[in-house]
């Protein structure tokens, strides 16, 4: 059965910052340099989505913004765990070139492929104009937002926050 995706609350805030760094890890790792990535712990992603769904809900807490996540159940136990998350937001940068960012969008590795990022996708932003930014090594993502008719708009930089990793934009 395919992952159940569904409305984040604040009930899963712990559960995603478990998941985003476990993600986060195998999407980056020897790709980020080792001091930031020692610097993202499950505790500053918990701080992170707290910011984001504290209020009980993505919309609650901060207005026009969707936080979904991708739910199954343990095949021998039943129990339900998160396998991806998304993210999109209005954008608070007045150099913007859509009014729309998507701002995370994480699945675990064995389920690339499976569809499920097209599903989070979807439901963040749906036929949205929207933009994005992702660390331009990351090859497997361009290819992954190019094949939902995003493209590369011709702004990268270095982004500081992240160590100075180089960034580029993508916009649809």
């Amino acid at each position: 059965m395919p992952p159940l995706i569904r409305s984040a609350t604040a009930d899963d805030i712990d559960a995603i910052a478990r998941l985003h760094m476990r993600c986060f890890r195998e999407v980056y790792d020897g790709v980020l340099t080792p001091h930031f990535m020692a610097a993202n712990t499950v505790e500053t992603a918990r701080a992170e989505w707290a910011s984001y769904l504290e209020g009980g809900d993505a919309e609650s807490t901060v207005p026009g913004s969707v936080v979904f996540v991708a739910e199954e159940a343990d095949a021998a136990t039943g129990e339900r765990h998160l396998v991806g998350l998304a993210r999109s937001a209005p954008t608070i940068d007045p150099d913007a070139p859509r009014d729309t960012k998507l701002d995370s969008l994480y699945t675990l590795s064995r389920t690339w492929g499976s569809g499920l990022g097209a599903r989070l996708l979807d439901g963040v932003i749906g036929a949205t104009p929207a933009y994005l930014w992702i660390v331009t090594a990351n090859i497997r993502a361009a290819r992954f937002y190019e094949k939902h008719g995003f493209a590369f708009d011709g702004f990268g930089r270095p982004y500081e926050p992240w160590d100075g990793a180089h960034c580029s934009r993508m916009v649809r």
